[in-house]
């Protein structure tokens, strides 16, 4: 039987949410991490995906875009620039969020060509 421990999701705006979790799965900046109970410490960069923890009274769920979480003596600290519940979750909110993450990549791309040009000048 998986014994719990403390989890606590921060914005920049407000502790979203303290509570006691069996597992969470989180989405790293290069994949899913999966956290259990005496997990070695870790710190890793969020990317953009959902976040599940998986508290006493079922599986809560939000959407998370960047930030860091770290696991240390049985205390996850998830701190991300934006968590959204899943009740929450649309459709139109997913375009949205889409199309501002296509309008980011197409930036980073084009500062990625100047400083490859500047660089050959």
């Amino acid at each position: 039987m998986a014994t719990n421990f403390k989890a606590d999701l921060v914005t920049p705006e407000a502790l979203v949410l303290e509570t006691e979790v069996s597992e969470v799965q989180l989405p790293g900046h290069d994949g899913y991490v999966g956290i259990l109970n005496h997990r070695a410490p870790l710190l890793t960069k969020l990317g953009v995906g959902i976040l599940q923890l998986y508290t006493p009274t079922g599986v809560r769920k939000f959407l998370v875009s960047g930030g860091y979480a770290q696991m240390k003596d049985n205390l996850l600290t998830i701190l991300t620039d934006e968590a959204i519940p899943e009740a929450q979750i649309t459709p139109e909110l997913v375009k949205t969020k889409q199309l501002k993450l296509a309008e980011i990549l197409a930036q980073s791309e084009a500062q990625t060509w100047e400083r490859k040009w500047t660089k050959a000048s």
